[in-house]
């Protein structure tokens, strides 16, 4: 029933498979974004989208009643669904390294005055 889901979801907006792997996995993680009020920098998001991706390799491997996964596939629609949010993931975190806090910036501006 997933599997037919999945199929005519696709159909309707004109992506493949794995194109859906990565439009979902970017929904997912700006959905738990808002709802956990967390960051990019924040690796909770990311998590979310992880769970998500391995509980639907899961269900993907067990749609005939038996455990059957496509290691290639899962791997492949893992790396699809994960690939954003690690990007944005790294990047926020690099990034939040390289920004000082606006503490630090006054603390700056109040010793370059004086």
């Amino acid at each position: 029933m997933l599997n037919k889901i999945k199929t005519e979801l696709s159909e309707l907006l004109f992506l493949s498979r794995d194109a859906l792997h990565i439009h979902i996995g970017l929904g997912i993680y700006v959905a738990a974004m808002l709802a956990f009020r967390r960051g990019p920098a924040s690796i909770v998001p990311w998590l979310v989208v992880l769970a998500a991706q391995l509980a639907n390799e899961l269900l993907d491997g067990i749609h005939h009643g038996t455990l059957d996964i496509d290691i290639s596939g899962a791997l492949r629609d893992i790396g699809n669904t994960m690939l954003w949010p690690t990007v944005v993931l790294l990047v926020a975190r690099r990034l939040g390294k390289k920004t000082p806090s606006p503490e630090a910036e006054l603390q700056t501006s109040i010793a370059h005055a004086s």
